[in-house]
């Protein structure tokens, strides 16, 4: 029986123990967070951080730059959104090998589509018979001082109709000209052309003809 007593007499000294300890912990926690973010506690580290020639930053200070810095760190990994150039209204894009601006019922645009489908070559095709592309022809024609389609841009440059680009392939330049600058740079000088606009102003080349209105 004594010892029964005894034991529950140190199992009670144990959790008084135990209970102490939690409460000096959570004082020691609470007056911990409140000397933290105390502005006069604050003030007063700040003040005696300045006379050592230290720096003092509360806690609430710490968390205000450490949020700064993950937007900024978030802002620099964003994506920047491309900006779109605005259209000069001129034809021929350089990043596109090939352009054919032509009318589906035209034998010569079609043989000019042939011609690169040929030489498995990839290109861009515009039906200036259709509703949203007839407004183009006008300034094509204006750009281009040719009055017959197809209309045939080699990286962005005008070269001319059908008759230009079937004349670039016999004189086998057609792969330089589809080249980039920066590739036709790393071609040797002797094997370098220039690509000459050659456009179809003769009135006799059986094509079909299209004048402004």
């Amino acid at each position: 029986m004594a010892k029964k007593l005894s034991q529950q007499a140190s199992e009670r000294v144990v959790a008084a123990f135990n209970r102490a300890d939690e409460i000096g912990g959570e004082l020691r926690d609470f007056i911990q967070d409140k000397m933290a973010t105390d502005p006069r506690y604050i003030r007063a580290r700040k003040a005696m951080a300045k006379l050592l020639g230290k720096e003092f930053e509360s806690k609430g200070e710490l968390a205000v730059k450490a949020k700064q810095a993950e937007a900024k760190r978030a802002a620099v990994a964003a994506p920047t959104p491309a900006v779109k150039p605005k259209d000069s209204g001129a034809f021929g894009d350089p990043a596109i090998k090939a352009q054919i601006f032509g009318k589906k019922s035209c034998p010569w645009s079609g043989r000019a589509i042939t011609l690169l489908e040929r030489h498995k070559l990839d290109y861009d095709w515009v039906d200036l018979e259709e509703p949203e592309h007839e407004a183009k022809l006008v300034r094509l024609i204006n750009e281009t001082k040719q009055q017959t389609v197809p209309f045939v841009y080699l990286r962005g440059q005008f070269v001319g109709g059908f008759n230009a680009l079937a004349e670039i392939e016999r004189l086998g330049q057609l792969e330089y000209a589809m080249m980039t600058p920066a590739e036709r740079e790393a071609v040797p000088a002797h094997a370098r052309f220039e690509i000459v606009s050659r456009p179809n102003t003769d009135e006799i080349v059986p094509a079909d003809a299209v004048r402004p209105e």
